[in-house]
């Protein structure tokens, strides 16, 4: 297959476009000297940016519309010999379409797939959302290896993290634990307080320090948390994607609750503990122990429930301070690290 161009799209979020790497990744062992496009929405586009596997980036505004007519032209016009959605929504199917791209690929929603021509029938069973991706690459026939996610951080933004970090005097010679206790949706949260203790008793009782990082609308959350710690903590402020990627690639381990920045610190190369509550870790949390990510769930009868809000969190109450703490602890030591 002669191939010279390929366009492939996630529009969007944090997560889901990290966990699309090594599906790029693939496409160039399969199509090693192919110029390979990714189309995905601002500001997400950002974590994008110097990844060995993309020569170009497309960005989506659809607030800008005469961005988006410029979009639009650049997809009518630059050949692509095949087009991946990964998306599926109509705004992305729609783009598939416009691309002219010979094998269109897309997945099997009602009135999308007559834009594609290449359909990716929806299954029953259950894969990583690494593997969910992956798949959309069977109609093209190729072999290859599967790696982790990965997003590429520069020398210069990890020299801004270690500057950063010793403005706030914490020492990268010292273990470095970020913390991020926020989430989208609430009932993803593990509880603020334990969050709070969880901190003081790594400051009390070892050589860590803490790094709280925050996502938007969560100064409240973040407030009520360090007024509960037991030390002096540093109040976080929401960051752009790649100076966050940047201050993450600094940390020894990351505790992080079912949310963007979960896939954002393995794909820097930091191991992370992921808390899981509604949600469905065997598709969310595609990491390896042996890297020293570790998986804190506690199963219910109400497990997986997928649920935004909840007014009893279960899950989240069953989650103890030693549990996550010994995670921590397990995570450093395979890591040949000590608290």
């Amino acid at each position: 297959m002669n191939v010279k161009s390929i366009l492939i799209s996630r529009l969007r979020f944090m997560g889901d476009i990290i966990l699309t790497t090594p599906t790029v990744h693939a496409l160039r062992q399969g199509f090693p000297n192919a110029r390979i496009t990714y189309l995905a929405e601002a500001p997400y586009s950002d974590l994008l940016f110097n990844h060995p596997d993309i020569d170009h980036i497309l960005i989506a505004n659809k607030v800008n519309k005469r961005a988006m007519r410029a979009l639009y032209l650049a997809l009518m016009t630059t050949h692509f010999d095949i087009a991946i959605d990964l998306f599926c929504n109509p705004r992305s199917a729609v783009m598939m379409w416009l691309s002219g791209a010979r094998i269109r690929i897309g997945g099997d929603f009602r009135g999308r797939r007559l834009l594609y021509n290449k359909i990716i029938p929806f299954e029953n069973k259950q894969r990583t959302a690494v593997d969910f991706h992956l798949n959309y690459l069977s109609p093209l026939g190729f072999g290859y290896d599967k790696v982790e996610p990965y997003i590429q951080v520069t020398k210069e933004e990890k020299a801004w993290a270690r500057s950063y970090l010793s403005d706030r005097d914490i020492d990268i010679h010292r273990p470095i634990i970020g913390l991020h206790p926020g989430a989208t949706w609430p009932a993803k949260r593990w509880l603020p307080e334990r969050f709070a203790a969880l901190a003081t008793r790594i400051v009390h009782e070892t050589k860590g320090q803490i790094l709280f990082t925050m996502g938007p609308n969560e100064q409240d959350l973040l407030n009520t948390i360090i007024a509960q710690c037991g030390f002096k903590a540093i109040s976080p402020e929401v960051l752009p994607l790649r100076r966050l990627a940047a201050l993450l690639s600094q940390c020894d381990v990351y505790v992080c609750n079912d949310c963007g920045p979960l896939h954002l610190a393995p794909a820097v190369g930091t191991p992370v503990i992921g808390i899981f509550g509604p949600g469905t870790p065997e598709i969310w949390f595609p990491y390896k122990r042996e890297l020293g990510h570790r998986l804190v769930h506690h199963q219910l009868d109400c497990s997986r429930c997928h649920q935004d809000f909840c007014e009893k969190l279960d899950c989240m109450h069953a989650i103890s301070i030693a549990t996550v703490f010994d995670a921590i602890v397990d995570s450093l030591e395979s890591q040949g690290k000590t608290l």
